[in-house]
């Protein structure tokens, strides 16, 4: 068993399985960010508009009669302005310019839409007002900066009389602009997005990360060594189906099982398989299309291939080949006929089908029987190759006991629903046999548009694949045993 390749590997592979991962999920990405974009953009065409005024006003403090007092009364007026900007909303001055501004306000709805500001080592005093009106926004500041002005004379007028300390002088009364200050509609919504596309790239890998699915092919390495022999992209026809169109042209799912069947044919070069058992870890994973697909590819490459129901429990290979299932398989482990009676010619020229047949009582019992072993053994004595679909490993142990009398075990997972923890059971049950695995299938992964534009089908050239087949040979003659010239 090896690490987990999400929780460690070098830095190029941890790249790549990132680049992987957005790849997959660069939709939910851009989803996301959409989605809070729209949000942001929903959220400030629900508010109102809010105008801005901004009166400044001087501070002087001290007499100006030589260079000296003047900068005593410089570095005094800036102590003094920090101080000024809390008087801004107090009430004595909140007050005032009420009154005197004749507004239509209450102190605390004042306090809420007034706020002070100055600039560092300058003596200047910023009082701003935001109000959805600009005419409330601009009496308010300038009703404020009056009040300030003869508030702060108030103060720093000396108790024994004479002239004010320090006072205040309005430099630039309030005026609101045309402009709306907020809501900042544009920079909401570039935020917004900014902050979707975050969320939905944090989201995507935390999925991938914490996800215990299996995703992509990557993830097989947290299970083994074992290859990947393939990665099937979701057909729509090849549900309904069940077979594809090998001579209907290069579509994705038939370049995905032609793949399987090139790597298939150097995944034991020197003791090449003819038995291979098809199994999943559970049901609906795509084992019998796998199985299906993978010998009709075969047959493409000019390979004598038999097709074997060995899903003795829920059986499918007849009712989608439109062959008869109640004469087959387990006919011949109880010795009810010859297997030169009981495989039948598919509408896949080139390729035959051993149905199961009637459902036995003790399914286990029949598949790890001798009798089982050496019918495959004659079918691989007659045919290139011998696949066999079982029925899923972790339900019931049918798979586990077939693989003895198998050269290999191809294992299916299906992306996005087989989890990690039952491919791993599943791999260890079916290494326990001591038969080989040969490698790992995924079926139902998302394929990359525009991957096979090169190999695009004509369709002005394209030939019916089922139901061309010409009148098939005696089963006597196709069950004789390969000469080695022959291959």
């Amino acid at each position: 068993m090896t690490e987990d390749p999400r929780g460690q590997g070098d830095g190029g592979e941890s790249v790549r399985e990132v680049v992987s991962i957005l790849r997959r999920g660069w939709l939910t990405v851009v989803a996301v960010g959409v989605l809070v974009g729209l949000l942001a953009l929903g959220y400030s065409l629900i508010q109102t508009p809010e105008y801005q005024a901004t009166a400044t006003l001087y501070v002087t403090s001290g007499a100006d009669d030589n260079s000296q007092t003047a900068y005593q009364g410089s570095l005094a007026s800036q102590q003094r302005v920090t101080s000024y900007t809390k008087l801004v909303d107090s009430d004595a001055v909140l007050q005032q310019a009420i009154s005197d501004g004749g507004l239509k306000l209450s102190v605390s709805d004042a306090k809420s839409k007034l706020a002070a500001t100055t600039t560092t080592d300058t003596v200047l005093l910023n009082i701003i007002a935001t109000d959805s009106s600009r005419a409330t926004a601009s009496n308010l500041a300038n009703a404020v900066a009056q009040s300030m002005t003869s508030y702060v004379a108030r103060l720093e007028t000396p108790s024994g009389g004479g002239r004010p300390l320090a006072k205040l002088t309005v430099v630039t009364p309030a005026s609101a602009g045309d402009k709306a200050v907020t809501p900042k509609t544009t920079r909401n919504v570039a935020l917004g997005v900014v902050v979707g596309l975050l969320i939905g790239l944090l989201g995507v890998l935390a999925r991938a990360r914490f996800s215990n699915k299996v995703e992509s092919e990557s993830d097989f390495g947290a299970i083994s060594d074992t290859p990947v022999l393939g990665a099937i992209p979701a057909d729509d026809l090849l549900k309904k189906k069940g077979l594809i169109d090998f001579k209907g042209g290069a579509t994705p799912a038939a370049e995905a099982f032609r793949k399987v069947r090139t790597n298939l044919t150097f995944a034991s070069v020197d003791r090449p398989p003819k038995i291979i058992l098809v199994s999943s870890p559970i049901a609906v994973e795509g084992k019998t299309t796998t199985a299906m697909n993978l010998a009709a590819a075969l047959v493409e490459a000019g390979r004598r291939v038999v097709l074997v129901d060995a899903d003795l429990r829920r059986p499918q290979v007849d009712q989608r080949s439109g062959l008869l299932g109640h004469i087959g398989f387990t006919n011949s482990l109880r010795g009810d006929g010859e297997l030169a009676d009981l495989v039948q010619p598919s509408t896949v020229e080139g390729l035959w089908v051993l149905a199961s047949g009637p459902q036995p009582p003790n399914p286990a019992e029949l598949l790890g029987s001798k009798r089982a072993g050496t019918a495959l053994t004659e079918l691989a004595a007659s045919f290139d190759y011998v696949i066999v679909d079982s029925a899923p490993v972790l339900p019931v142990t049918d798979a586990a006991v077939l693989a003895q009398w198998v050269d290999g075990v191809l294992i299916v997972a299906r992306a996005g629903a087989t989890k990690i923890g039952d491919l791993t059971d599943a791999y260890e049950q079916l290494s326990g046999s001591g038969t080989p695995i040969i490698g790992f299938v995924l079926t139902e992964t998302t394929a990359t548009k525009g991957r096979y534009g090169y190999y695009a089908v004509n369709p002005t050239k394209k030939k019916s694949f089922f139901g061309r087949n010409r009148a098939p040979k005696a089963i006597e003659d196709v069950l004789e045993p390969r000469r080695d010239d022959d291959r």
